[in-house]
């Protein structure tokens, strides 16, 4: 009689015990579950630069983390080479590209900015590009001939690419001798330095005050180096009569437009920059000294396009690049439609080590700067003006990113494009009456260059210590310089002053 109840109590404890384990297990998982920390998918707008509203959020303490910095690899495609010279020039043409892109890594990862939202985006760009180029290599068809002469060097590519994700210096100074090393058959080979690497450019700093050069504005018709200075045609720094009232009758065209492109007296005059770095970080202080003065037209909406990295040759090469889905997502972000753009401020500079002699080396930049006027023109079909500055003083550089003279030589590249549209370049046309609509109005921003610490006419100078580490991004000082210089640009400027104060048509 006792046995049977002591079996059915033992059956019954166990049971509970299985139920009790079972109920802790699952609590245990409940609760990990519940502590567990969620991991944020990476998504581009981490690199966005600020918008007027965002400016209000303090500025980061701590560099970036360039690593967590999504960018999509580029579309790089080369030419399938027909013969062995065409190979050798395309193979150089990677090897040269790769040396820039490494170099500008390893400035990057020099000297970091701490309070630059667009560092991280620098750093990721470029090791981006570097593995583009090498997927972009390794896709052409060679005979073993061709394979022979491409393997060293995509070897070298990969190399790179690997120490630039890595952002390890070590590893970028090893690639990069090897890369420079990388024969095709005509001279170089261990050991021996090869002719057709890039020459290295020095590093400099702030004992170079000065490099000689005469800015534009005060060249007038005098020459540099056989080209003539001005900002406008026969050294003049006012746009031809013709010109300019083209340009009048552009911005007076300007007016608030709805989402659809519309006139509309509720909408609104997207006013966007492009460029690069040096770009983005001079037109966020400009947004933000805008949007703080009353007499800007309350219709003119501005944001900041220009994103890190981005450098002319990289916009020129692909009108789909992601840089422009970037830009449009800033455009939604501030209540805009690419239909309601319609001014824009281009300052841009080339990427990696240019080792051209003038003028062909500024005439490089200004072919790129007539493509990316024509990728403005066609994704923005309401755009009236694109103004355009050069760079400020690059004498101070102490890497690869536009030092001088490169720096002095962007202005003549603008200067040129410019006066190309003048001349009437039928890829530069701006007036439907003379046919196919290719390109904005151009015309000169604020001439930003000076030499160093000699004063330029109206006084202009700049000094070390306005510059970040790197001697070629603005500090906080020159950002403010040319934001003070923009603004005032655009509420003197005969062709600016119509829609940016709204002044009556």
């Amino acid at each position: 009689m006792n046995i049977l109840p002591r079996f059915l109590r033992q059956v019954v404890f166990l049971l509970a015990g299985c139920w009790l384990l079972v109920g802790c297990q699952r609590d245990v998982v409940v609760q990990e579950t519940a502590v567990s920390p969620t991991i944020p998918t990476p998504t581009t707008t981490a690199t966005l630069a600020p918008t007027a509203t965002e400016t209000a959020v303090a500025t980061p303490t701590s560099p970036p983390e360039s690593s967590a910095t999504p960018i999509p690899l580029p579309a790089i495609t080369l030419a399938q080479p027909q013969g062995r010279a065409q190979l050798i020039a395309l193979l150089q043409q990677v090897q040269t590209e790769v040396i820039g892109l490494v170099e500008t890594q390893q400035q990057l990862l020099t000297f970091p900015r701490p309070d630059d939202p667009e560092w991280a985006g620098d750093v990721a760009v470029q090791a981006a590009f570097i593995q583009a180029n090498r997927l972009a290599l390794e896709s052409l068809r060679l005979p073993a001939a061709g394979e022979t002469m491409r393997v060293g060097l995509s070897t070298a590519v990969q190399t790179c690419e690997h120490a630039a994700q890595a952002q390890d210096l070590d590893a970028l100074a090893t690639c990069l001798a090897n890369l420079q090393m990388v024969s095709f058959g005509n001279g170089g080979g261990a050991g021996t330095a090869n002719p057709n690497a890039v020459t290295p450019i020095p590093l400099v700093g702030c004992s170079q005050t000065s490099v000689g050069f005469t800015p534009l504005t005060d060249l007038g018709t005098d020459f540099y180096q056989g080209q003539q200075g001005g900002l406008y045609p026969n050294g003049q720094n006012s746009p031809p009569s013709a010109h300019l009232a083209a340009g009048l009758a552009q911005a007076q065209a300007i007016q608030p437009l709805a989402a659809d492109g519309s006139p509309a007296s509720d909408g609104k005059i997207g006013f966007i920059s492009v460029g690069m770095s040096n770009a983005s970080l001079e037109f966020n202080a400009f947004l933000r000294l805008a949007n703080d003065d009353p007499a800007k037209n309350e219709s003119v909406v501005i944001v900041n396009g220009a994103q890190g990295g981005w450098t002319s040759n990289k916009l020129a090469e692909n009108p789909d690049a992601e840089y422009w889905q970037v830009l449009d997502q800033r455009l939604a972000n501030n209540g805009l439609t690419p239909a309601q753009v319609q001014v824009v401020w281009l300052k841009e500079a080339r990427g990696g080590v240019k080792n051209e002699p003038f003028p062909q080396e500024p005439q490089i930049l200004q072919a790129q700067l007539q493509s990316i006027v024509q990728i403005v023109q066609a994704r923005y079909p309401n755009v009236k003006i694109v103004y355009l500055s050069s760079r400020i003083y690059g004498g101070y550089a102490t890497g690869p990113l536009n030092p001088e003279p490169i720096a002095y030589h962007s202005g003549f590249a603008v200067k040129w494009l410019i006066e190309a549209q003048i001349n009437g370049e039928p890829q530069l046309n701006y007036d439907p009456t003379l046919g196919e609509v290719a390109a904005p109005w151009l015309a000169w921003g604020p001439y930003l260059w000076a030499d160093g610490l000699t004063p330029r006419s109206d006084g202009l100078t700049w000094a070390c210590n306005e510059f970040a580490d790197d001697g070629t991004h603005p500090g906080d000082p020159a950002r403010d310089k040319v934001a003070a210089m923009l603004l005032d640009f655009f509420k003197t400027d005969e062709s600016a002053r119509v829609w940016f104060l709204g002044e009556a048509q």
